[in-house]
This record gives structure tokens, C-alpha cells and sequence, in this order.
């Protein structure tokens, strides 16, 4: 039977720096039947030039350097990856924005931005 996750067998990097994915994240992602790879930010910047670094989307930590976060732009960019940038802790988030939580809510606005009807290639 098909499953009917839009993410299901889709293959997630979730770009941050330590304690950005939790354990209780990956759950929640691992049961809608995706597959979350984590990445810092120096390992999508070693794989990423070589172009190894295979995915169907991204999410970022919303919290890392400037320049890491403009040539990850231009990478996803350029190979038509979607992509969010989000806040790791709900009780961190500003009224407006994505936050990476285990939240049916949360994973809902994130995958509706990067598989929904419209959804651009990034935000």
C-alpha cells in the first residue's frame, strides 16, 4: 500500500550545528516515513562542492553564520532543492517562521512549504 506522507522515502538533510535535531524530532520525521540525514555546517560545505551531497530537501538552522548560510542558498538554489530555514526550539520562535519541533504542527508547515501545491523551489 502507498503510503500517503508526501515526504514518505523522501531524503531530508537537516543542516545545523549540535543539539539543533533531537532525538523526538527525528521520530516524528522517521514516522511520517521520511529519511533524515544530518549535516553540520562543515560537512555540507566539504560534500557539497564535490556535489555528493544527494537530498529532496533541506532544512537549516536558521542560527548559523551568514556566509555559510549564503553558499548554502547558492547550492540548493542551483540544483532546485527546496529548502527552509528554521528555529530549533519552539519557545525560541518569533511570531512568523518554521520550527523544527516533533509538533504535528511544526512538521505540517515545514513539508507543506517544501512538497505543497506551489511550493517554490526555496524560501
Amino acid at each position: 500500500m502507498k503510503s500517503l506522507s508526501p515526504v514518505a522515502g523522501k531524503t531530508i538533510v537537516i543542516i545545523g550545528e549540535s543539539g539543533f535535531l533531537s532525538d523526538g524530532v527525528k521520530k516524528a520525521w522517521a514516522a511520517r516515513q521520511a529519511v533524515v540525514v544530518t549535516s553540520s555546517v562543515d560537512m555540507f560545505a566539504m560534500h557539497g562542492p564535490k556535489e555528493t551531497f544527494a537530498c529532496d530537501a533541506a532544512i537549516i538552522d536558521v542560527t548559523i553564520p551568514d556566509e555559510a548560510m549564503l553558499a548554502m542558498n547558492e547550492w540548493l538554489e542551483i540544483r532546485r532543492i527546496p529548502f527552509v530555514f528554521a528555529q530549533g526550539h519552539p519557545a525560541e520562535a518569533l511570531s512568523a517562521g518554521f520550527v523544527l519541533s516533533d509538533r504535528a504542527a511544526d512538521i505540517n508547515a515545514i513539508v507543506e512549504a517544501l512538497f505543497g501545491f506551489g511550493a517554490g523551489y526555496y524560501h
